[in-house]
């Protein structure tokens, strides 16, 4: 975090979790970053509101009028103060033509945001195959410019086999799966549109062994599956997006939606989807589910430790059950690693680190 930066909670009003992020003050608003360093949102200084001081008078709540759902928690008050000290105030009274209007206004809205996942999934079928794939080509990309791209010839080789193991069953179409490690400290892995699978140093270092990172990997892989991470960058942009995707280029809009595709956030269907989905392949593929119910004790752990984890863990089922769910479905089977011991420990130093 940077000397001008101060720590906040920030909630996109999709749902009920909040997570920790970074603001800074610029010229023209505020900046808002989660811990891992990505931009989260940009929040014009024009567009902001106060929305009440937090019970201790020690902080404050701010939104955005361009994001109505959205809420800032800044625990600094006197930092937002200083910094924006022309803050207007949530209006206390209306007159009962505006109110009716907003009323109106916000059924309106309510009626869209709840119909944005059917919408979302709709709009993820009209896009062509090649189509998805430059998506997710170019928001790979430029994830790999804001991060060092980690390559070593016998490590991505043991990371693609796993891959091809796990991906059987994906339709032609969305073939071949393409996976990246970039050298962030998240402990995370994401999946991309068009089969762009995106994994993270930080996710290699705490598995404790290739059972654990086959587990995420058919998650992941679930998840390009069932072409959720298409769903999730047009909910994320909006339902706006499905206008271009139908009548024109949306190329420019997914260039700038890096930002936008890392904090979307799955619904806990397609997560819980994804999750069933990640036994069934790994089962397919010869692989016990052992390892998957043990990456998420180490995920419980790292939520009770306060560790670095993935924006996404915030919209997931809760951990717990999510270990229940894996654990009644053991495979009672003695089944072999995923990986032999030296291509896991390729994949360990992929990074140039580890062991």
């Amino acid at each position: 975090m940077e000397k001008n930066d101060r720590p906040a909670r920030f909630n996109d009003g999709r749902n009920a979790a909040s997570r920790k992020v970074s603001v800074r003050v610029l010229a023209t608003g505020v900046e808002i970053r989660g811990e891992d360093g990505f931009l989260v949102a940009v929040w014009r200084t024009e567009d902001l509101l106060a929305d009440g001081d937090l019970p201790d008078g020690k902080g404050v709540r701010l939104r955005c009028s361009a994001e109505p759902d959205a809420r800032l928690t800044i625990a600094d008050a006197m930092f937002v103060r200083e910094a924006l000290p022309t803050l207007p105030r949530k209006p206390r009274r209306l007159l009962w033509g505006a109110a009716a209007s907003l009323t109106l206004g916000m059924g309106v809205l309510i009626g869209l945001y709840l119909s944005l996942p059917d919408l979302s999934r709709f709009g993820a079928t009209l896009v062509p195959a090649d189509t998805e794939q430059a998506w997710g080509r170019q928001i790979a990309t430029g994830l790999e410019q804001q991060m060092r791209a980690c390559r070593s010839p016998a490590g991505n080789a043991a990371l693609s086999g796993l891959v091809e193991r796990l991906a059987v069953g994906i339709p032609p179409e969305r073939r071949p799966v393409t996976v990246r490690v970039l050298d962030g400290k998240m402990v995370n892995a994401l999946a991309l549109p068009g089969a762009e699978i995106i994994v993270f140093r930080g996710l290699i270092d705490q598995a404790g062994g290739p059972d654990e990172l086959a587990g995420v990997l058919a998650h992941e892989l679930t998840h390009v599956a069932e072409r959720h991470p298409a769903a999730a960058l047009i909910r994320g942009m909006g339902v706006g997006i499905l206008a271009t995707l139908i009548t024109g280029d949306a190329s420019g809009a997914v260039a700038s939606g890096i930002a936008t595709i890392t904090a979307s956030s799955y619904s806990r269907d397609d997560e819980a989807a994804a999750d069933r989905g990640a036994l069934a392949r790994l089962k397919r593929a010869g692989i016990g589910n052992a390892g998957f119910a043990t990456f998420f004790h180490r995920l419980e752990t790292l939520e009770e430790s306060g560790g670095v984890l993935p924006a996404w863990m915030g919209t997931h089922p809760e951990t717990k059950s999510r270990i229940a769910a894996v654990e009644a479905a053991a495979d009672p089977r003695t089944l072999p690693p995923a990986l032999r011991d030296e291509e896991w420990q390729a994949i360990k130093r992929i990074c140039g680190k580890g062991v």
